[in-house]
């Protein structure tokens, strides 16, 4: 069971400008979010094996009303509301992509 403050999935794009514009919405909605990615997809552009991907993460308690604010109210099975590998990105740590 994951608390309200652990991040979660909120949406898999593979477009950053994409990814921007979501958390630009949740911003204007009052809702904290951060984007996970892969540095070799930004640096070279690649969108092979998931190196493009950019995944939009919120809090676990801000999930439903950030799904809203998207305008969907069901999100895919496995995608939106999935735990993060090791992200403690709202509990302080200085780099979500750093893995113990």
């Amino acid at each position: 069971m994951t608390s309200d403050s652990e991040p979660v999935l909120l949406i898999r794009v593979f477009d950053p400008m994409e990814a921007e514009i979501i958390m630009s919405k949740l911003r204007g909605a009052g809702i904290e979010s951060f984007v996970r990615h892969e540095a070799l997809g930004v640096v070279y552009g690649l969108t092979v094996d998931g190196c493009g991907q950019q995944d939009v993460m919120v809090r676990a308690g801000d999930l439903s009303d950030a799904l809203e604010a998207l305008g969907s109210d069901d999100g895919e099975p496995g995608e939106a509301g999935e735990a993060p590998d090791g992200a403690d990105a709202f509990r302080g740590s200085e780099d979500p992509d750093d893995e113990a």
